[in-house]
């Protein structure tokens, strides 16, 4: 597959291409100047790709049922929800310490 235009690519297609750069690179039998070409080509389609899946994450949203209702919510990854949760948590006095002093374990 030739270098995509970078009008004309697509996420799909710029995935491929990538794949293809890598499996050359893995063999280790292409030449020093091809070999850097390859992994500036490869490092433009990593970074076009980092952006469109930004693109899409902040248009997805994710359906929630509550009770007897369906309402639409921005899509949080696992990871970025739990961050978020565990910086908000603070533990209180009460959590280190029950009445008599004494560690609650």
């Amino acid at each position: 597959m030739e270098k995509l235009n970078k009008k004309d690519k697509t996420f799909e297609e710029s995935l491929k291409r990538l794949e293809e750069i890598v499996s050359k690179l893995e063999l280790g039998d292409v030449p020093l100047e091809e070999t850097i070409a390859l992994f500036q080509e490869g490092m433009e389609l990593v970074n076009f790709c980092h952006k469109k899946l930004e693109e899409v994450k902040h248009k997805v949203e994710m359906v929630v049922r509550d009770k007897n209702s369906f309402t639409l919510q921005p899509f949080e990854p696992k990871i970025e929800k739990e961050e978020k949760e565990t910086e908000e948590i603070e533990p209180q006095e009460e959590d280190i310490e029950d009445n008599d002093g004494e560690l609650p374990f």
